[in-house]
Order: structure tokens, then C-alpha cells, then sequence
């Protein structure tokens, strides 16, 4: 390329010659000599002395333009330029990367003062005549490529007002243009550091990732061999494998894939740098990947990418949540969209046999389908999960649950536990007094919970249910202390699982729309492994629709439809705790699957409760008398310990065993912060 620009500019200065003679003088371009003058009205100046003939000169330009390196011809071929247009780009890019020839330059032009070349020098360098010369300017044409792909870019001069002109306007290449003329990866300097991500990591396979689609595959092979304009959105939420399929897609059809999290532009220059990354993916013969986040529908962003992404030919595929997906439609005429849904069984079974054997972990058929059944993860983390374990169990080939179990939780704890807390005990069935018929029906909870897969993918039964009714959804009634929320967290013990209590006021919100929201991305991140959902004390939440009376009503009303459907479709286990069983509507009691009504205690039942409060160490006095104290006070087993834990700080300060006055005084002053009398 040095040695085209090299001859055109010993043309130049052949042609031009006075102009740089007069570049010595004090008066610069400021003064107009009379050898100017007399080539402007027809006179040919003296010929310039040192400088070869020009015959030699012509034969120098030819040879030049036919050595041609091949990223050149790739360039013409992707950005669909014409061969002016292309010398045009290749002269500006080597005066620019050239400084000795970009000196020289400014000695043809008369002006030291003047760095950057303007329009006008460089159609005068490459111009063979007048109609070349007129090709070269339609060439910068702003619908022509070297504008439209921003494989150009035009300054501005202060000195014409208000608008300078085209001929006048400076010239600039950008860095990823001339990089790719070296031979160099196109990536410019005009996004922010880290903004684009090349992909390079080879394919999964797609199968694996979701079941069978058509319209996925058609689709996105469209895209990718350039047979549809129109970008492909893949929505779902993170981890679903959105930028797993684009690569897999783009590396099948022999293309690179750059990723671009939009929330890394720049608001001011959003435009300039989306351009530039759209132009960088095409001369890189890449693919883009576009990760947006949920924008507002009068975003002012919307509009400008829908203009750059019909602008520049490169497939694009944008990556977005659902809820970013009206603001796109809005903003894009023609956009294919596949919703990417949760795996079937099936698929998770393919899924996790070939990550574990990608991690070199071999493992028993049955502990597969126990996984399968266990954890219900994304692709992303499902893969994360497993590369931790790998990294813990180092060479071993054996499968570790403990192991991957505690690596799972390390990657969905946290954002769990934005809404719920995790809830532990160190108690045991033992610790729990209920009724039998409560017991029963405790063990077909865990039954249920334990057997899910046999009957609904084993027996079939999962078809005949769909989409609903395939969870385990359970509502705990009965005054406070009865043992709803110990039941609970025994329950998620027993089955291995983490019970997380959801926090309500994190998740009910005086806004509209938040509560929705709040509650979709709480089982949204519940589904992602085995936990038991606890709504402890959830009258305030799930109690009795209203009549509408007000926008007030209406819109509490949608909270609790939104929330029925999502605990029909979830697949978990939820349990609901509330101290008044008819508080809830019989449209959410029908969508319960088990309905267990823990009454206080009877006398029997208090005698055992009261007995399991003394620990060892712990002394009573002779005149104790528990008998007494469950056939006198209808208690439940929290009051019961509160009042046991009462007396016996009365007796660490009085220095004595626990007297049978102790725990009556103790008694009576927790029935009466609870509202009763303390007698019968």
C-alpha cells in the first residue's frame, strides 16, 4: 500500500507543483502564485524539477494497483465497494499510518499547518482524470459504503461557518479499518475498554442446549448465511444458553461472534459506537451478539438501533429478558424472536450427560436421573456448577453429589437471596409433637415430593397434568406456635433441601407492577435448584380477593391472580404458614395440593412438650408439677417454650432450681402479652 500512496504523490506533485513551492514562502496559502494562477486558466507550469517523467510515473501507478494484498479484496467484497472507492479508502489509510508520507503530504499541499488530508487532496491524489475525479466524490456520497459502514469518517473546519463543505472537510480512517489493511483483527479504539468480546471457544452442540426446535434452527441459519436482514432475538433469562447458540450457529457457517453488552456504550456517543462495533463484526466476518437490558419504551436509544441495525449488513442477535422484549418490537420493523423455554426432561437428561462428560466425570444411570429430577438449573449454571466441581475433585473420576450440591448453591444462593433468607434448625421429628393425622399427612408431602418423577414421567401422568399441577404446593394453617414453620424446615431437611422464608416485605411493593415482578424473578430463581419456598404468616399476601371498588382493588387483585398462576406452574415445593385458614380465597385453596391444619395441642400433647424443654443441667425444684401445667393452660409449643426459657432465667437469678411458682409466674406473663388472662 506505501507504494501506491508513493506514486501518487510523485503524480501529484508532477501536477501540482507549484503548489508546493509555494509552500517554502512565508505567506503559505495565503498567497496565490502566478504559476497557480496560470494552471487554472489553461497554462501548463514548468515541469518540476528531480521528479521522474511521466510515463514512468503512469507505469508506477498501474503496477501499484494491480499489487493489491488480499485483506484488501476481502474488504471490497464484504463492505461492497467499488474499485474507487476502494483506492480511495487504502490512500487515506496509508497517509495515516504512515508519518513520513503523511509529511510529505502536507509539503503537496502547501499547508504544515493543515495534519489531516481533505477530501479535495486525496481526489486529487488518486483522480486519473475529470470523470475518476467525479466517481471519487460520489463515492462519498452519505448512502454510499464508506459513510453508511463509517469505514470513513469527516471532520469538520472551523474556518467555513456554519457547515463545511464536503471537499473541505478533513479525513480520518478509523483504527479498526486500518488494522484490517494490515492484516490485523479490525478492533478499533472507539468503543470503551472490554466493551466487545471476541468469541473464539469452539460450538456445543445447540441440540443439547434446547430441545428440537424448527424455527430456531431455520431461523438463526438465515441469519447467519445473510439470508435474512432481520435480527434474531433469543429471550430468556441469563443462563439459558442465548450466546451458546449464537456462537454455535455462527462457528457452524464459518463466522466469528462479538459480543456487545449494550449498557457498555457510552449514552452521549451511543450512536458512534454502535456503528463502530457493527462495522468492526463485518469486516471481522463476524457475527454480533447484542446483550440489552430492559429499556423504557421512550428510551432514545430504541430509535438509533433500529437505524444502525438496518444500516450495516452483518447478523446481529440480541440477547434480552422477556420484559425487554416490547421496547425492541417497538423499535425494530422486522425481528424474528424464539422464546427460549425450560428444558423438558429429556433435554436436561442430554444436557447433564454431556457436561459430565465433558468434565470427565463418570456416573451411574440412576444418580443421572436423580440429578435430573433434583436440579432444575440453566445451561450457564448447570456448566459452572459442574467446572467447580471438577476444580474440587481434581483427577478423580467419580461423581461427588455432596460436592457438586455445595457448588450449585454457590451459584444461585446469593441471588435467591435477595427476596427469602435461608432458614436451618438443629431439631428433629422427635422434637415435633403433633397429632397423627397431621403426621400422615406430612409423610405424603415427602412422598409426593420423593416420587414426583416416577409418576409424572415414569407412569406418564405428567401429560395428562401439563403445565400445571406438577408442584407441591401446601398450606400450613393453625394458630401461632403450633409447629407450621418447624414442620417446614424438617420437611425441606429430610428431602435435603434448603428452605428459604421469603421476605415479604421485599417482595409486596406499593407500585404497580412491582410485586408482579418481584414474584416472577423469586421463582424464576426458586426453579433453579431443590429449595422449599416457605411464606411464613402469608395472610397479608395471599388473603381474600376483593370486590373491585377501587383502581386500589383491581390492582391487588391482578397480584394475587399473577401469583396462583405461578404457583400452579412451579414445579417446587411451596409452602404457605397462616394463623387463619379461612383468611384465604377457595380459588387459591383449590390450587393447593395439601392442606394441613395444625390445631393447639391437647392436654396429652402439652404434657410432651413441656417434658421436652429439660435439658440436661437444666434442675427442677420437687414441687414441678407438669401434669398440672398442661391440664391448666391451653398453650402451643412456642408459648410453651417461651414460658419454660422465662422460668428459668427467673431461677438463674434467684440461684435455685425451677420452681413450680417460676413456671407458673412465667406462664401467666406470656398469656398475658398474647392477650389472655393466664386462667381459665
Amino acid at each position: 500500500m506505501p507504494i501506491l500512496a508513493r506514486a501518487l504523490l510523485a503524480r501529484y506533485l508532477r501536477r501540482y507543483w507549484f503548489r508546493a513551492v509555494q509552500a517554502g514562502g512565508e505567506l503559505g496559502d495565503l498567497f496565490v502564485g502566478l504559476d497557480e494562477v496560470r494552471a487554472e486558466v489553461g497554462d501548463a507550469p514548468p515541469p518540476p524539477p528531480g521528479l521522474p517523467d511521466e510515463a514512468t510515473i503512469a507505469r508506477e501507478v498501474a503496477a501499484a494497483r494491480a499489487a493489491r494484498p488480499a485483506d484488501v479484496g476481502r474488504l471490497r467484497q464484504v463492505a461492497g465497494l467499488d474499485a474507487d472507492a476502494l483506492e480511495w479508502l487504502v490512500v487515506a489509510a496509508t497517509l495515516q499510518g504512515h508519518p513520513g508520507l503523511l509529511r510529505t503530504s502536507t509539503f503537496a499541499w502547501a499547508d504544515f499547518a493543515r495534519k489531516q488530508p481533505t477530501v479535495a487532496f486525496l481526489i486529487e491524489l488518486c483522480a486519473d482524470d475529470a470523470a475518476h475525479a467525479a466517481r471519487l466524490e460520489r463515492a462519498l456520497a452519505p448512502d454510499a459504503p464508506l459513510r453508511r459502514l463509517a469505514l470513513i469518517s469527516l471532520g469538520e473546519d472551523r474556518a467555513w461557518q456554519p457547515e463545511t463543505p464536503l471537499l473541505h472537510r478533513p479525513v480520518a480512517v478509523p483504527d479498526s479499518v486500518v488494522r484490517l489493511l494490515r492484516g490485523e483483527p479490525p478492533i478499533g479504539e472507539a468503543l470503551p475498554t472490554g466493551a466487545v468480546t471476541r468469541e473464539t471457544r469452539g460450538p456445543r452442540p445447540e441440540g443439547l442446549i434446547l430441545d428440537a426446535r424448527e424455527r430456531l434452527e431455520a431461523v438463526l441459519t438465515r441469519c447467519m448465511r445473510g439470508l435474512d436482514r432481520a435480527p434474531v432475538a433469543l429471550i430468556g433469562p441469563t443462563g439459558t444458553g442465548r450466546r451458546t447458540l449464537a456462537r454455535a450457529f455462527a462457528l457452524r457457517h464459518d463466522l466469528g461472534l462479538h459480543v456487545l453488552p449494550l449498557e457498555t456504550l457510552d449514552q452521549p456517543a451511543f450512536e458512534g459506537q454502535l456503528l463502530a462495533a457493527l462495522r468492526d463484526a463485518l469486516l471481522d466476518g463476524a457475527a454480533l451478539l447484542l446483550r440489552v437490558p430492559e429499556l423504557p419504551p421512550n428510551d432514545r436509544r430504541l430509535p438509533a438501533l433500529g437505524r444502525l441495525l438496518a444500516r450495516v449488513p452483518v447478523p446481529v442477535v440480541i440477547a434480552a429478558d422477556a420484559p425487554a422484549l416490547p421496547p425492541l418490537l417497538g423499535a425494530l420493523r422486522a425481528l424474528r424472536v424464539v422464546e427460549l423455554g425450560a428444558l423438558s426432561r429429556p433435554g436436561r437428561v442430554a444436557l447433564l450427560r454431556h457436561l459430565l462428560a465433558e468434565n470427565a466425570f463418570v456416573i451411574e444411570a440412576q444418580q443421572l436421573a436423580r440429578l435430573v429430577d433434583a436440579y432444575r438449573l440453566t445451561p450457564g449454571d448447570l456448566d459452572r456448577a459442574l467446572g467447580d466441581a471438577r476444580v474440587e475433585a481434581g483427577d478423580a473420576a467419580a461423581f461427588d453429589e455432596r460436592v457438586f450440591d455445595q457448588a450449585v448453591r454457590r451459584q444461585v444462593r446469593t441471588r435467591l437471596g435477595d427476596l427469602a433468607q435461608r432458614v436451618t434448625t438443629e431439631q428433629t421429628w422427635a422434637d415435633l409433637i403433633i397429632g397423627d393425622e397431621q403426621r400422615s399427612q406430612i409423610k405424603e408431602i415427602q412422598s409426593h415430593a420423593r416420587h414426583r418423577a416416577q409418576v409424572f414421567e415414569g407412569f406418564g401422568l405428567g401429560a395428562r397434568v401439563g403445565g400445571r399441577g406438577r408442584g407441591l404446593a401446601c398450606l400450613f394453617s393453625g394458630p401461632p406456635g403450633t409447629g407450621k414453620t418447624m414442620t417446614a424446615a424438617l420437611i425441606a431437611q429430610d428431602l435435603g433441601l434448603d428452605l428459604f422464608q421469603v421476605d415479604l416485605s421485599r417482595v409486596v411493593d406499593k407500585y404497580v407492577g412491582e410485586t408482579e415482578k418481584n414474584l416472577a424473578r423469586l421463582f424464576a430463581e426458586a426453579s433453579r435448584l431443590p429449595v422449599v419456598l416457605l411464606f411464613d404468616e402469608a395472610d397479608s399476601l395471599f388473603a381474600a380477593r376483593t370486590k373491585v371498588e377501587s383502581s386500589n382493588d383491581r390492582y391487588a387483585n391482578l397480584e394475587v391472580n399473577y401469583l396462583l398462576q405461578l404457583m400452579e406452574r412451579h414445579e417446587g415445593i411451596s409452602i404457605l404458614t397462616t394463623n387463619q385458614g379461612t383468611g384465604i380465597d377457595q380459588a387459591f385453596m383449590r390450587r393447593l395440593r395439601f392442606r394441613v391444619h395444625f390445631p393447639l395441642p391437647t392436654a396429652p400433647e402439652r404434657l410432651l412438650l413441656w417434658r421436652a424443654m429439660i435439658a440436661p443441667g437444666c434442675a427442677l425444684d420437687d414441687d414441678v408439677d407438669l401434669e398440672w401445667l398442661a391440664r391448666r393452660w391451653e398453650m402451643s409449643g412456642a408459648l410453651i417454650r417461651n414460658a419454660f426459657v422465662r422460668a428459668a432465667f427467673l431461677a438463674a437469678d434467684a440461684a435455685t432450681p425451677i420452681s413450680q411458682e417460676m413456671l407458673v409466674r412465667a406462664t401467666r406473663a406470656e398469656l398475658a402479652e398474647v392477650g389472655r388472662l393466664g386462667s381459665r
